[in-house]
């Protein structure tokens, strides 16, 4: 027989793993959106000319 704490630890499982993946969802989007400001901002860098000038 299987004690109290191990069946609701096993019956809270899936919502762990739904909170996990919600928050790794979370991250990898905030990340994604990080690259893209910081690849936008490096490419604004190469658009401007070396000596400052305009």
């Amino acid at each position: 027989m299987t004690d109290p704490v191990t069946l609701i630890l096993l019956g809270t499982a899936p919502a762990v793993l739904k909170v996990a993946d919600t928050l790794a969802r979370s991250l990898l989007l905030r990340a994604r959106v990080e690259l893209a400001k910081a690849q936008a901002g490096a490419r604004a860098q190469d658009d401007k000319p070396a000596d400052g000038a305009q």
